[in-house]
């Protein structure tokens, strides 16, 4: 799938080839990426994927919530109050909202988008984690009637606006389909609204050929307390483990923590190779969650 193998050579190449060969291992967009299975990473806990029955969806977590009214001369206003945990402070700052077995790997090389949207779902819910691979492709298949533009999106994969579509239908949003010039820029936005929301943030990596899950962050100070913070290394969820992409190299295992310095060699600016998107094109692409309306956080 793609991360890092930090070899002395196998990277490279790869990456010299990549304005040329794009396309996909986990096709959320487009398919030609070259992929061949390989010996993963040695992991702490190997993941297991369940052939199982689709197991009911438990409510998402309720993200410690109160409300407030507010009662004027004519009518009364209601507004959510999101308590963040931990509470604001000043100094380093870092969380992980994942949890062992949330993870899923996609089940097929083209349902990548998929795989990242159940690992999403069983980080957001509360209860056992959804290992269904059935599950994931009825999400698959919803994702694509969700998408827009097929002539773009051809035959198999995913468009970004299905897969937040995919997340906000399912009752998991609000998300929104949004994007950086600067790798770095992006990176913070995502760290931001991951802080303020308790949600995970969809990466759109390598070009836009498949996607990652960032469940968490460590930084110089909290994003809830401060604009003034630097995001040192993002936790990554890569759905394309075990395998080992010809093109991207080796995937990380998951729950990774990544240096934000080493993401460039996976989480690259938007460009896909067979149609173009103007509003897309040449930024760091992310499905980040926001905050319900009438929400405020403390």
């Amino acid at each position: 799938m793609h991360v890092v193998p930090f070899s002395a050579f196998g990277r490279f190449v790869p990456l010299a080839l990549a304005g040329l060969f794009v396309a996909s291992a986990c096709s959320a967009w487009s398919a030609d990426l070259a992929v061949v299975p390989g010996a993963p990473r040695p992991a702490t806990n190997p993941v297991r994927v369940a052939e199982a029955t689709p197991a009911p969806r438990s409510t998402p977590k309720p993200a410690e919530q109160a409300t407030t009214v507010n009662v004027g001369k004519k009518a009364a206003q209601t507004q959510k109050v999101l308590k963040l945990r931990p509470r604001p402070k000043a100094g380093p700052f870092q969380m992980d909202l994942y949890k062992q077995g949330d993870f899923m790997h996609q089940a097929t090389k083209d349902m990548c988008v998929a795989g990242s949207t159940q690992t999403m779902m069983n980080i957001i819910d509360t209860g056992k984690p959804n290992r269904s691979i059935p599950y994931q492709k009825k999400l698959y298949q919803r994702g694509r009637e969700l998408s827009p533009n097929k002539t773009k999106l051809g035959s198999i994969g995913m468009d970004l606006t299905g897969w937040a579509e995919l997340l906000n239908t399912g009752g998991y949003g609000p998300y929104v389909v949004d994007g950086a010039g600067t790798r770095r820029g992006a990176i913070r936005m995502a760290a931001k609204a991951l802080r303020m929301t308790n949600k995970p943030v969809g990466l759109v990596t390598w070009r836009g050929a498949h996607s990652w899950v960032m469940s968490g962050f460590t930084a110089t100070a909290d994003p809830a307390y401060t604009n003034d913070f630097k995001v040192k290394a993002v936790y990554i969820q890569d759905t394309w483990y075990p395998y080992v992409s010809t093109i991207w190299g080796a995937s990380r295992p998951p729950d990774a923590l990544v240096p934000v310095a080493a993401l460039a060699e996976d989480y690259l600016p938007y460009q896909r190779p067979r149609a173009r998107y103007p509003k897309r094109d040449g930024k760091f692409m992310l499905i980040l969650p926001e905050l319900p309306r009438g929400t405020i956080t403390r």
